[in-house]
C-alpha cells in the first residue's frame, strides 16, 4: 500500500505540470498575439478571436487528456482501499481457521448473485 500512496501525488503532479503547460501557452500566445497587433500586423478584434480558438482547442486538448487518464474520485478510492482492507482481514481469519482446521465461520458472508 505504501508503494499505491507514492504514486498517487504522481497523477496530481502530472495533472499540475499539464495545467502548467496550458498555463504557459496561454501566455505565450497571448505575447505573440499582442505584438502582432503592437506591430499593426493583426486588427485587435481579430486577435480576440485567434486567443479564444487557441484557448478553445487547448482546453479541448486537456480535457481529452484528463479524460484518457480515467481519474477516480479521492473519495471514491478511499472508499474502494477501506473495502479492499476489510476484505483482506477477512481472507486472512478465514485463512487462519483453515490452517488452524476450523470450519469457517460464515456469519456476515453474503454472496451476491453475479
Amino acid at each position: 500500500m505504501a508503494d499505491e500512496q507514492r504514486r498517487l501525488p504522481g497523477i496530481g503532479e502530472g495533472i499540475r505540470a499539464g495545467i502548467g503547460i496550458l498555463t504557459a501557452f496561454k501566455e505565450a500566445i497571448e505575447e505573440t498575439i499582442q505584438e502582432a497587433v503592437d506591430r499593426g500586423e493583426m486588427r485587435p478584434e481579430r486577435a480576440r478571436e485567434a486567443m479564444q480558438g487557441a484557448m478553445s482547442r487547448a482546453q479541448g486538448a486537456y480535457d481529452d487528456f484528463r479524460e484518457r487518464l480515467d481519474t477516480v474520485p479521492r473519495k471514491e478510492y478511499d472508499e474502494l482501499r477501506r473495502e479492499l482492507e476489510e476484505l483482506r482481514l477477512r481472507v486472512s481469519a478465514l485463512e487462519d481457521q483453515a490452517r488452524r482446521g476450523e470450519s469457517p465461520d460464515a456469519s456476515g458472508i453474503i454472496i451476491e448473485p453475479a
